[in-house]
């Protein structure tokens, strides 16, 4: 997909896939609010899809699961995304928040308004999938993730 480049705000000059893996808070919340015009929404549409269902890289030869860790505010008892982590297909009975697949929305999910559960989130999202969470993720990057099939259950 050709992506279209945002010509307001703050990300004026990137391109959505750039701003998920900077700021996917503030993607979720463009998009939840009608930002974006006619052509730009059809490609959020998209986005949202696949930053929705993003595949966990097997680890020798296992297939494996994300659990997101979730830590409680204790004054409002409100969540915070804290971690996620990878865990063998098949040990996860008992436990919660478990998923076959990466969702980017899940910190939005528990806080309207969580820039370092996103922080947090995108490093260890980099860590799972490329190995290491201080991966710079230029425009290229960015775009080349998000157009690539296999990066996603799709079903």
């Amino acid at each position: 997909m050709e992506w279209s480049i945002i010509d307001f705000g703050k990300y004026r000059g990137k391109s959505l896939p750039q701003i998920i893996f900077k700021d996917a808070d503030w993607f979720f919340h463009a998009y939840e609010n009608g930002y974006f015009n006619e052509v730009v929404t059809q490609e959020a549409s998209e986005l949202c899809r696949r930053a929705r269902s993003i595949k966990i890289p097997a680890r020798n030869g296992q297939k494996m699961l994300v659990e997101y860790h979730i830590h409680r505010d204790g004054k409002s008892g409100k969540g915070k995304f804290g971690m996620m982590q990878l865990l063998p297909d098949g040990s996860a009975l008992g436990r919660m928040n478990v998923a076959s697949s990466i969702d980017f929305y899940v910190p939005r999910s528990l806080a309207i308004y969580d820039k370092s559960g996103y922080k947090n989130f995108v490093s260890m999202l980099k860590a799972i999938l490329f190995g290491d969470p201080s991966r710079r993720m230029n425009r290229r990057a960015c775009e080349a993730f998000f157009n690539d099939d296999a990066n996603f259950d799709l079903n």
